[in-house]
């Protein structure tokens, strides 16, 4: 969960809202991608070149894709100095991301599969320098976050929450106070014990203390109280989604248990086309033939006897 306000629930005012913060963070992507580049000097010329189109039902072809561009990105990351490595990870950790924010506030807008593609355009560099490591947990359950799966997984979580609303210019209950939600107030900045704005509730702001600002009235929930949370094809809150995964590997198998114990089991998902989308909206009509995105795609580096 996140502090701000609950985004609009349709109509103009959310596409609005979707539309500028989709926006926004494909810019960020595009520019993280870019300094992630520049961080590479010239040898950003010499990096493996992303399969296009990004979408196959062609499951040979994916993994034929895969195996040739793993090989090819072992060969250009071996030939990179730590320094470089450690400069850019960052970098294109944050264009993939934004790209998957990106992704969450435009899926039905027509900017939808430029952030599907930046999506994959970072997931490609970063599984190729820094790989999609699958974790074996203390649930004794392998795990996996990768990009690439989780944000073709097109579905949402909506809370029901039992909350008290109280007003943001005066503190009171909004059912006791004079205020109208919407309408601007004068509002005199103070700091909270936690050090927290009472103009914007942040901890580093331009608001002065004592000085008066013009403030919107809103509700701001206090003592939430979680009651459910559903699966849902459209989250009110576009960036609530499934963030990772546990996944079955098969029959046991001891070395791999020790690859992912030491890192050297990974996804390969990111390295080749996707099968597209899974969306919920489509999950009834498709009935008893509902598979998730890519669940196979998994390689063992340097898998021991």
């Amino acid at each position: 969960m996140q502090w701000g306000p609950i985004p609009p629930s349709g109509g103009p005012r959310r596409d609005r809202y979707l539309d500028v913060n989709g926006r926004e963070s494909l810019r960020t992507a595009d520019e993280s991608y870019a300094a992630a580049l520049a961080a590479l000097g010239k040898r950003a010329d010499e990096i493996p070149a992303m399969h296009m189109p990004s979408v196959t039902d062609d499951d040979a072809l994916r993994r034929e894709v895969q195996r040739q561009k793993r090989s090819e990105w072992l060969d250009f990351s071996a030939t990179v100095d730590q320094e470089t490595l450690n400069a850019v990870e960052p970098m294109i950790r944050g264009s993939e991301s934004a790209a998957v924010a990106a992704l969450n506030y435009l899926e039905d807008h027509e900017l939808a599969e430029v952030a599907h593609t930046a999506i994959h355009r970072a997931a490609f560099m970063r599984r190729g320098l820094y790989g999609c490591h699958i974790v074996l947990r203390d649930d004794d359950e392998f795990w996996t976050n990768c990009s690439i799966n989780m944000s073709h997984l097109r579905a949402g979580m909506s809370a029901g929450l039992i909350s008290d609303f109280e007003c943001s210019i005066c503190g009171r209950m909004v059912e006791d106070c004079d205020h109208n939600l919407g309408e601007v107030y004068d509002k005199t900045a103070s700091r909270d014990d936690e050090d927290l704005c009472s103009i914007c509730r942040a901890t580093e702001c331009e608001h002065q203390v004592g000085e008066t600002y013009a403030t919107a009235a809103y509700a701001n929930a206090r003592n939430v109280i979680p009651e459910e949370v559903s699966m849902v094809a459209r989250p009110r809150y576009p960036q609530a989604r499934i963030v990772e995964k546990s996944i079955d590997l098969g029959p046991e198998d001891p070395r791999v248990r020790r690859a992912a114990q030491h890192n050297n089991l990974n996804c390969d998902a990111c390295l080749g086309p996707c099968k597209g989308f899974n969306d919920m909206r489509t999950w009834e009509e498709r009935r008893g033939n509902v598979t998730e995105t890519d669940d196979d795609d998994y390689v063992v580096d340097n898998l021991g006897s």
